[in-house]
């Protein structure tokens, strides 16, 4: 245990550095979801008006 916590110590700005790459990333794949023309094709999105 004593070395893991070393090594999360010296490789702190690396762990912060992938997490926040990782993050973003799913972030835009998200984002790219949204814009998916299929979308407006699906029953579940579809706004009903009442």
């Amino acid at each position: 245990m004593r070395v893991f916590t070393h090594w999360l110590a010296v490789n702190a700005n690396l762990l912060a550095f992938l997490v926040t790459v990782g993050v973003a990333f799913l972030l835009v794949c998200c984002l790219e979801c949204t814009k998916c023309p299929v979308r407006e094709k699906d029953e579940l999105f579809k706004r009903r008006e009442v």
